[in-house]
């Protein structure tokens, strides 16, 4: 099976690097006309430099055809890529919080009758729905949990593709800053039978008041033909090089492919853990793991849920996949089988995981602990050993 098909060539010839590219070439010139022609000639050369970039800004690619939530607002590229030939693909935008920056894919699965199965709708810019539509004819939209990023386009998506029908996971509408879902909900997962359950299958995990503090959900997918586990947030794989997208938002906003050691920073802080002077070493501890429980999931919410989530990760354990997908990082699918599944989350049978930080990195994730959960779920095995 092939595994990864790019909708662009390279990463360098990808719409991320070329719109940088077309500005630093003119940016480059008035640099080497600097001793030559003089101030003036390198400032017409720098507005001729901004002319390219807005240029550019008015493509389609930065045309939301709905309100977009999440930075970058205004300037929001896309892109897809075949995940596995023929089957499954992965439609990518950016999400940030000033240099905090992380890519957030969309997963798109044809189903047997040609219709699309879309998991996690993005902004729903022009060129996102131009990527979606050559695909083929939208038939289900699906909101997997409850977090944010996940969920905030599906009015829109649903407004634009009205024949869909639409699946959420419960747990919407717990909080008064959710957004709207849309005229309407035609199912909800682990609850009604879906239209498209003998494709894909899907496990749901809910925890709620009174039982926890706050409401989650996260349902995970699994594909029976390819045999891949779909996921949202709870097992990622760190890939060594930054995803491709995150070159349209660069480090601070302006687009340019991002060092080493800025794509460690990013990955780091983006995940609460402590930056301690050892970037490269604590980066690769994460990326040599098969696949890895989100930081902050492990640290802020399966203290006070443990045994609901072991429940939970024990049931999507017995479906046979051999390989998984993600909404975020790694931009193919990852080797991950059931026992590597359930190794990721060892911590919850306090057993050693995929992965196991040091006590110094988890600074800013205690004092999160404390302030969404109280000091109670410091009181949790899985922070027993670095207490």
């Amino acid at each position: 099976m092939d595994l990864v098909h790019s909708s662009y060539v390279t990463c360098s010839r990808g719409p991320c690097v070329r719109h940088h590219r077309a500005v630093a070439r003119v940016v480059r010139r008035a640099e080497d006309d600097v001793s030559r022609r003089g101030p003036l000639s390198v400032a017409a050369l720098a507005l001729g430099a901004l002319a390219v970039d807005a240029s550019l800004r008015r493509s389609a690619r930065y045309a939301p055809a709905g309100p977009v939530i999440w930075p970058p607002k205004l300037f929001k590229e896309t892109l897809r890529k075949e995940l596995v030939k023929g089957e499954i693909w992965g439609i990518e935008q950016v999400i940030a919080f000033f240099t905090v920056s992380a890519n957030i894919r969309m997963l798109v699965v044809r189903l047997q009758d040609g219709k699309l199965w879309v998991c996690g709708p993005i902004a729903p810019t022009q060129e996102c729905l131009n990527l979606l539509d050559e695909l083929g004819e939208v038939g289900h939209l699906v909101v997997p949990g409850t977090a944010l990023e996940h969920k905030s386009s599906l009015a829109d998506f649903a407004r634009i593709y009205p024949k869909a029908s639409v699946w959420v996971s419960p747990g919407q509408g717990a909080s008064p800053t959710d957004p709207p879902l849309g005229p309407r909900i035609d199912g909800v997962l682990g609850r009604s039978s879906a239209p498209w359950e003998n494709e894909i299958e899907c496990k749901v995990f809910y925890v709620a008041p009174p039982e926890t503090a706050g409401t989650y959900a996260e349902t995970a997918f699994f594909h029976k033909k390819t045999k891949t586990l779909l996921l949202t947030d709870a097992v990622l794989k760190v890939p060594q090089q930054p995803p491709e997208i995150l070159a349209s938002y660069g480090y601070d906003g302006t687009p340019r492919e991002l060092s080493e050691a800025e794509w460690y920073y990013k990955f780091l802080a983006f995940n609460f853990l402590e930056l301690r002077g050892q970037d490269r070493q604590d980066f690769d501890a994460l990326a040599k793991a098969k696949g890895v429980v989100s930081p902050i999931l492990r640290f802020t919410l399966y203290p006070i849920c443990q045994a609901q989530a072991l429940r939970w990760v024990t049931s999507v354990a017995a479906w046979p996949f051999r390989q998984a997908l993600a909404a975020h990082l790694a931009e193919g699918p990852f080797p991950l089988t059931p026992q590597d599944f359930l190794e990721a989350f060892g911590f919850l049978q306090q057993r050693r995981s995929s992965w196991e930080p040091e006590a110094a990195q988890l600074v800013r994730l205690r004092q999160a602990a404390e302030t969404l959960d109280g000091p109670q779920a410091l009181e949790s095995p899985i922070w027993t050993p670095w207490l």
